[in-house]
């Protein structure tokens, strides 16, 4: 939520740069190398958020597995007065979050490349 409120922050803060610089009075040659630089500002800028927030993403994502598997360990050795079938279930359940959770991770990966 925090990424995307400050996302919304620079697109606004871009149009603001960009109306400001059309709406300025310089010659078109001026204004062009402007607009160029402002985009490529912009650019390394997103680019530098975005790296930000896939790192935040894989720490997580390595707190959240490391936090899973030592529930299964817990749940395995410590869960002896359930019944094999509810043992079972739970751990199938915490697969299948782990999984989520590495998909999750793959996805960002892909989206950062």
């Amino acid at each position: 939520m925090k990424a995307e409120s400050f996302l919304s922050f620079l697109a606004g803060a871009a149009a603001g740069t960009v109306l400001g610089i059309l709406f300025a009075p310089a010659p078109g040659n001026e204004t062009r190398e402007k607009l160029k630089k402002a985009a490529e500002e912009g650019y390394d800028e997103a680019k530098d958020i975005a790296g930000d927030v896939a790192h935040d993403v894989h720490v997580r994502a390595r707190y959240a597995r490391r936090e899973m598997n030592a529930l299964k360990k817990t749940v395995s050795e410590q869960a002896g007065s359930l019944k094999d079938d509810v043992k079972s279930k739970i751990l199938e359940q915490l697969d299948k979050l782990e999984k989520a959770l590495s998909a999750g991770e793959e996805e960002t990966v892909d989206e950062q490349a």
